[in-house]
């Protein structure tokens, strides 16, 4: 048997696995822009800390400030190494003679659930959670009302009260695609970040049905989105002093870093993601492998992208914490409509698939509740392999793409900005 190699646990380990296939059968995996990328070293994340782009560094921002400095950070459903670059952050506010008493963590997680001292540690790091006040943002309570978006838009923006009085803020998020916003990170820090459910349901229920009535899923489209220009107006509105914008690369090191405007700094880190992240695909395949890795959650554009009809489409979803289950804006919302209705739209995520089966070391009837009852559910390989072997036989082109929810055809998603 030959060995193909998958990254699992992200934030729990980062290990690879090895799935036996059988020697008959062509293996080929796919491969981003940045595979041969070296991991940034730490002169250079400090160079691109001092060398901010569109505004002074934090450093420069710091000087004679007295009260709270804020630093935020995402949680773990998105794959930033925030912990690779927090002591470099930190060593700027030190050299502003900026003391550790002033400044605290707020998670700006949205509308997603909150994070326990385990969450924040494996995000930022042990020594950060035993040294600085870790904040769950909420986004129901104590929050504040700076006005509304203009452009005809008119999102009521209302914040985490503590980011809007602290005397510097600063955002920390990692980049890849999104979507509905064209791309992860910058403003996304503010709207939904630290946002109130009301400021996140207008923005994204209101002028994002409308940009997915009129444009479908908006991946990389950046210049004229409405929701970018929404969320990015209010990051101003909010008074974001700096972002930090990390990309990383398959194994969720950081291959490129940038600081400073919410806007300027962000679209160069949006550029290099780009090519990092572009992918060609392999058609015709027989069998494609989707792996979750980095994301909590399954991605199958690989597989739409990649699969022959009739073909099998196999997620590998090995995540300690399995799929995400609480979305308070999806609670709010389609959530109790769809328990009470029997989860009517279960899915079938790959339409030329003939069969559908997820590896998975933990099962979620809620999770699969979401998909067709015709998707296969193993937790051992050995019976995802057997499945494999009885429907394809001895001949097989198997495609994988390690990281999908990262991974995209530049072809069919040119970036619009």
């Amino acid at each position: 048997m030959q060995q193909i190699k998958v990254r699992v646990n992200q934030f729990f380990g980062d290990e690879e696995i090895s799935l036996p296939i059988p020697d008959e059968w062509v293996v080929k995996e796919t491969e981003m822009g940045c595979k041969d990328t070296p991991p940034m070293t730490n002169e250079e994340i400090r160079n691109a800390l001092d060398n901010t782009i569109g505004s002074l560094n934090i450093v420069e921002q710091a000087q004679s400030k007295r009260g709270k400095i804020v630093i935020t950070c995402d949680d773990l459903t998105r794959p930033t190494p925030i912990d690779r670059v927090f002591p470099f952050v930190i060593e700027q506010l030190h050299k502003a003679g900026i003391s550790d008493n002033q400044i605290f963590i707020l998670g700006a997680f949205g509308c997603h659930p909150p994070m326990n001292i385990d969450d924040f540690t494996r995000k930022i790091g042990e020594e950060a959670v035993a040294k600085y006040d870790c904040v769950n943002h909420n986004p129901f309570f104590n929050l504040e009302n700076l006005g509304k978006t203009s452009w005809g838009r008119g999102t009521p923006v209302i914040v985490n009260k503590e980011f809007a009085s602290a005397d510097l803020r600063i955002c920390i998020s990692g980049v890849k695609k999104h979507p509905m916003a064209g791309a992860g990170g910058g403003p996304k820090s503010v709207l939904p970040g630290v946002s109130s459910m009301d400021t996140t349901y207008y923005n994204h229920e209101v002028i994002g049905a409308h940009i997915k009535a009129t444009h479908g899923y908006s991946e990389w489209w950046i210049k004229d989105n409405p929701l970018h220009l929404d969320m990015l107006e209010a990051a101003r509105i909010a008074n974001l002093n700096i972002s930090i914008n990390c990309v990383y690369d398959g194994s969720r090191r950081i291959i490129g870093l940038t600081a400073g405007d919410v806007d300027d700094a962000w679209k160069v880190a949006v550029k290099d993601c780009y090519e990092a992240h572009a992918t060609k695909p392999i058609k015709k395949a027989d069998i494609v492998l989707v792996n979750a890795y980095p994301s909590e959650s399954i991605s199958w554009w690989g597989a739409q992208a990649s699969l022959r009809e009739g073909g099998t489409a196999v997620a590998i979803h090995q995540y300690q914490l399995g799929n995400q289950i609480l979305h308070y804006r999806t609670e709010l919302m389609d959530g109790p409509w769809l328990r009470m209705a029997g989860y009517p739209k279960r899915r079938w995520p790959v339409k030329q698939a003939e069969n559908i089966i997820v590896y998975t070391k933990r099962l979620s009837k809620r999770h699969m509740l979401s998909y067709s009852d015709k998707v296969e559910w193993k937790t051992e390989w050995d019976m995802v392999l057997s499945m494999l072997k009885e429907i394809h036989g001895k001949e097989a082109l198997v495609v994988i793409y390690p990281c999908p929810s990262l991974q995209f055809d530049p072809e069919s998603l040119p970036l619009l900005i």
